[in-house]
């Protein structure tokens, strides 16, 4: 003869659910306070990286004069194109607006400048068939609307506000209370004008915006480049003749 009983399944108490969960909250308290510190680090370091690499960006352009410019806009060198860009970005004329982004180019056509084609198909292999390029555009130049459309721009655009450093009368470096114009940094009220600029170095602060949008369209009819918000970072520079 078989017994046959009914067999329970014996499950966890409410006291030791409680330990359970107890000790797993100790192991994340301890996890957090372990490495917390660590993936801030990370974080930091990523945001010093991009930081920096758009400063480079910026003081790469500033001190190199493409064939077109040289041509359209009648620059005689690198350093009248820095002085100007300089001088205009805290300007009122929107197409002056001195822009830093990234774009996906076509490294199988290169334009005049340099730059890349934009690579406009939607897919495409990373490092064969399209790299992502870092550039920095006045919001009127022509290459701008072809860059800054869905699928080509990657990231975020960023605006650059470029304010002059001059000496204060302690012999220290502030920023200047005229946006817009470059004067002779020693002298109150001095020269303005690039031709008789006499100092071989423009030094100055750029403050760095981030925009809302990457589109071309927000950036030239909705962006507003006299009320940015707070700069994400700011840079003190300079750029040698």
């Amino acid at each position: 003869m078989k017994y046959s009983g009914n067999k329970t399944k014996r499950g966890f108490t409410l006291v030791e659910t409680v330990i359970a969960m107890g000790i797993i909250t100790i192991m994340i308290t301890a996890f957090l306070a372990a490495f917390g510190p660590a993936v801030q680090g990370i974080r930091k370091a990523i945001s010093a990286k991009e930081a920096n690499r758009m400063a480079t960006t910026l003081e790469s352009e500033l001190s190199i004069l493409r064939p077109d410019e040289a041509g359209s806009t009648g620059y005689k060198t690198a350093f009248e194109k820095a002085f100007t860009w300089i001088e205009e970005s805290g300007g009122t004329t929107k197409d002056n607006m001195v822009l830093i982004y990234q774009y996906r180019g076509d490294p199988g056509s290169v334009r005049e400048d340099g730059s890349l084609e934009p690579y406009t198909n939607s897919d495409g292999i990373p490092g064969e068939d399209y790299v992502i390029q870092s550039v920095v555009r006045r919001l009127g130049d022509s290459e701008v609307s072809e860059e800054l459309t869905p699928g080509v721009v990657e990231g975020r655009v960023f605006y650059v506000r470029m304010t002059q450093l001059i000496f204060n009368g302690a012999g220290e470096l502030i920023v200047s209370d005229e946006p817009g114009k470059i004067r002779e940094p020693r002298v109150p009220n001095g020269t303005k004008d690039y031709a008789t600029y006499p100092e071989a170095v423009i030094a100055f602060q750029a403050q760095f915006y981030v925009l809302k949008s990457s589109l071309q369209p927000y950036i030239a009819n909705t962006f507003d480049p006299n009320d940015p918000g707070k700069p994400v970072f700011t840079r003190n520079m300079a750029v040698r003749r």
